[in-house]
């Protein structure tokens, strides 16, 4: 029996999204929210309790990560047929850079003027006159005309290394295609870090002068210094410079940018000729500064000394790669003008190359050797990413199969009944030769031995409106055979034991147990009613996470709870079959510390002990070795799963971490769908069209509504919504709350990307499982419940769809289908299949997000009602189907009350349809 609080908790199960969106290139597959025998004894409580996680949908945005390099450059030196290769962001604007493996396969093949953008270039410095390739947009001059290059060097298949600073981007990029360049490599700099205030002098009459970038009288007053945290940190690194030795050797006032780049020889390295390792305030700026680069922040202390001494203050800079943004100030003629390919290098890099590039102009200057005079040549690709992601396969193919696994399994009581029918007929045929079979099958659907009448377990009543009641209202399942087993010689009860044994004996003795796989299992049968309760608890629990941010509950939950199903389905079998080979049975026995005598002995002999003991039998139940070893595991292992989705910024990127979020998100399926079930076409409809609106107005509809246009479902699901900061914010500082956010709640199926530079994972939301799944589940138990009473009427236990003849085990479909036996479940399961491909390519066809439920509804649905409804059969499965009724009297109900006219004559019908079922 299911009381309120699980029927209400498996109602929550329920309260899943199927919304599939595409967010950006990482990520492939954004998805909804998120049996192989299994023994589930009454007291593993941590199933239901996970089961409350499934309570919201999964929508996956790819966290926020660093600038991504996206470029790579080949830097061929004379004589090394090897290259250098540097990485690099590539720009806004521009030409796009052609892929690695293209670029190889085609510049071998073409001549230098057909080479394709950025391949086999020479690498150049801009113009003395003009180092950083401003003067053309302070208008100093015109590079559209040969007279402006006042060194008169020709650029032509050439890539001109330009550092940052004093004009954008895109107007570096202009002045480098105006030259002749074919490409440009823009690097960072300190200098880009600073600038002057610049305005036009005045004179005495008050008539301005047009020398704001040419004026020689600015002060310390007009620098704009850098932005702390922005451009340095003094965390990772702080010195003081005497103002002695910053007046004498540092100069921030030159126009027209303000700094001078001989700072550079100051500020930069890990010796003492940078200024912030000498005077450090403490030893450790060398190994605390990455870039080993310092920037004066503007700031000045005095000194606490007698002599009152100003220090400036200098800090750690950032080194990282940024985007090349556009320059919005361009005009649309300007905008369309520039077509070669920008890329950025870190000042780091941008040292490396120059250095290169240095060495090999010495070298040539010189006696040189054979390679003498032969330049050095560098190629721009577009870093290469796999043309099929073959994640996104894995993880449809393993959608594909937990759906049809779970909902196998979820038929295994009707399975392992007719089962044992067989062994039993093919034990009595070898005994008492092939007449003796019938009398078998009478005999076990009479429910007694030799036809006496042998008590069964009673019935529940009917309802007073005629209606069958639902398993969870009806009726507890009765014990195994192995529960009900007699005690040993020992007096231990073996709890532990083989199915097939237990069923094989139980029928081939013709005592009256039923083969079963679960002791006193819970399950709810959902109907029409439990839609209200969908809508219901799925929006509160959204809204509760959306104003109350609860994110890491969610994780707990999901972690302690799928640690139970871990242990039901995968440890309690495994450790099982490993005992029974080793032939170790004290493990499989009940501790006798917790036994029902000794914790009823201790109870009467009263005390604190007597007390808890009986606590814990009445909660736990008999306890064996093989119960604390198997949750001990599980716990472990969700345990370190906790922790490293608290303690680790992007877990899904950990091995571990997302090899048991798959497994125990498998596990949770399993124990859904064999816990919650569905008797009626009419009650699925309702469902999943239930689902499929509350998917869409919390995703599409309250943007609409809420203050900020957020979507309720997306940033529930992203915990809280993607960061808000700038992700070069969050490459610097990703522990930040800013930086927070973006990571899924963990109801899903991930599989990293393989191959892939760029990272992100496909995923696949447990809610595209589970709701369809309790469909394929229907049709798993209403193929297996005919297939039973086909058996047990005399047939040879093959599925005949109405009017369609008895299915053949070789036929196409069923090959195709991957089930050999006919009915109902293989062609649900390909039509699942076939959904859940079309909803995964309209992701990628459209560019946009995608409800699954759009297309898993028609096609497993509208599959299931095509068939019934060509076999003639669709009256009697939109309503519980008589086979399913029938079945679950003959194995939990013992016999039909007589009130319930229908069900008696639904029975009787089968019964003499049996050669029919076949």
């Amino acid at each position: 029996m299911v009381d309120l609080a699980n029927e209400t908790t498996m109602v929550a199960l329920l309260l899943v999204d199927d919304y599939r969106s595409h967010i950006n290139a990482p990520i492939e597959i954004i998805s909804g929210a998120t049996n192989a025998t299994m023994t589930i004894s009454s007291t593993s409580t941590s199933m239901m309790t996970a089961a409350r996680l499934i309570l919201l949908s999964t929508l996956l945005i790819a966290p926020a990560q660093s600038i991504l390099q996206t470029a790579t450059i080949d830097i061929l030196l004379p004589g090394v047929p090897t290259p250098i290769t540097l990485l690099a962001s590539q720009a806004s604007f521009g030409s796009s850079l052609i892929s690695y493996s293209h670029g190889h396969s085609s510049s071998s093949s073409s001549s230098s003027n057909s080479r394709p953008a950025g391949v086999g270039l020479l690498p150049s410095t801009p113009p003395s006159d003009d180092p950083y390739l401003c003067n053309e947009s302070y208008g100093f001059t015109t590079y559209s005309s040969s007279s402006g290059n006042a060194d008169g060097k020709s650029y032509n298949n050439a890539a001109i290394l330009v550092p940052r600073g004093q004009c954008s981007f895109e107007r570096k990029a202009l002045s480098a295609q105006r030259l002749g360049a074919s490409a440009i490599i823009i690097y960072g700099s300190l200098s880009s870090r600073y600038s002057l205030n610049v305005t036009n002098s005045t004179n005495e009459d008050g008539s301005s002068n047009n020398d704001a970038y040419t004026r020689d009288d600015y002060t310390i007053d007009d620098v704009k210094w850098p932005i702390d945290k922005q451009d340095y940190d003094c965390d990772n690194g702080q010195a003081f410079i005497p103002s002695d030795v910053f007046s004498n050797k540092l100069n921030f006032i030159t126009s027209p940018g303000g700094y001078d780049d001989n700072n550079d020889d100051y500020l930069i390295g890990n010796s003492e000729n940078n200024m912030c390792v000498k005077y450090a305030a403490d030893e450790t700026f060398v190994s605390a500064c990455e870039s080993q680069r310092c920037l004066v922040t503007g700031k000045n202390v005095t000194d606490g000394g007698s002599d009152g001494t100003i220090k400036y203050e200098a800090c750690c800079a950032w080194d990282f790669a940024i985007w090349l943004y556009q320059d919005t100030t361009l005009t649309v003629d300007e905008i369309k003008e520039v077509t070669i390919p920008a890329v950025y290098i870190t000042m780091q890099q941008a040292m490396e190359f120059l250095d290169l590039m240095n060495g090999v102009s010495s070298n040539n200057d010189g006696d040189g050797g054979d390679n003498s005079g032969d330049p050095i040549v560098l190629s721009m690709y577009a870093r290469d990413r796999p043309s099929v992601n073959s994640s996104a396969i894995i993880i449809w193919a393993l959608g594909v199969f937990v759906a049809w696994l779970a909902s196998y399994i979820s038929s295994s009581d009707y399975r392992n009944y007719a089962k044992a029918i067989r062994m039993k007929s093919h034990l009595v045929a070898r005994a008492g030769g092939v007449g003796a079979v019938a009398a078998v099958a009478a005999t076990t659907a009479a429910g007694g031995q030799g036809g006496e009448n042998v008590e069964r377990p009673p019935p529940s009543p009917a309802r007073h409106d005629g209606t069958p009641r639902s398993r969870s209202q009806s009726r507890e399942r009765s014990t195994t055979a192995t529960a009900a087993s007699p005690p040993s010689e020992s007096g231990e009860r073996t709890i532990y034991r083989d199915d097939d044994e237990d069923a094989a004996e139980a029928v081939i003795t013709n005592r009256n147990v039923q083969p079963q796989h679960y002791q006193e299992e819970e399950s709810l049968e959902l109907d029409a009613s439990h839609a209200i309760f969908f809508i219901v608890l799925a929006s509160t629990s959204l809204l509760v996470l959306f104003f109350f941010k609860i994110f890491n509950v969610v994780k707990i939950f999901y972690a302690f709870g799928c640690s139970g199903a871990f242990a039901q389905v995968v440890l309690y079998p495994l450790l099982t079959r490993i005992f029974r080979k080793l032939r170790w049975k004290s493990p499989m026995r009940p501790m006798a510390c917790l036994s029902e005598e000794n914790a009823t002995r201790a109870a009467l002999n009263g005390g604190c002990k007597g007390k808890i003991l009986m606590c814990l039998y009445s909660f736990f139940g008999p306890i064996t070795l093989l119960d604390v070893m198997a949750n001990t595991i599980a716990y472990a292992v969700g345990g370190t799963w906790l922790y490293i989705a608290f303690t680790v910024l992007h877990p899904g990127s950990n091995v571990f971490y997302w090899i048991v979020q798959d497994v125990f998100g498998a596990c949770m399926c399993i124990t859904f769908l064999g816990t919650i079930k569905i008797n009626a076409i009419r009650v699925a409809a309702i469902l999943l069209t239930v689902a499929f609106f509350y998917d869409i107005f919390f995703v599409f509809v309250t943007p609409l509504l809420t203050k900020h246009g957020e979507s309720i479902m997306v940033n529930v699901a992203t915990s809280g919504g993607p960061p808000k900061a700038d992700p070069s914010w969050c490459e610097k500082y990703p522990s930040s709350t800013e930086c927070k956010g973006g990571e899924p709640l963990p109801m899903l199926f991930a599989i990293p990307r393989v191959g892939d530079y760029q990272g992100g994972a496909s995923m696949l939301g447990l809610g595209d499982i589970v709701l369809p799944g309790l469909l394929l589940s229907f049709a798993s138990r209403f193929d297996e419940a005919k297939r039973l009473m086909g058996l047990v009427s005399g047939g040879a236990g093959r599925v005949r769809n109405g009017a369609g003849g008895v299915s053949s085990n070789k036929s196409s479909w069923n090959i195709c289908c991957g089930c050999g036996q006919g009915g109902y479940f293989g062609p649900v399961v390909v039509a699942y299949a076939v959904g859940l491909a079309m909803a995964n390519a309209a992701v990628y066809l459209m560019q946009m997000g995608q409800p699954a439920l759009l297309y898993l509804v028609p096609c497993c649905l509208g599959t299931f009602v095509f068939m019934a409804r060509r076999n003639g059969e669709l009256n009697d499965i939109w309503d519980n189907p008589r086979a399913i009724r029938a079945a679950d009297a003959l194995l939990f109900g013992g016999r039909i009350e007589a009130e319930d006219e229908d069900d008696v004559r639904a029975s009787s019908l089968l019964m003499n349809e049996g050669a029919e079922m076949t």
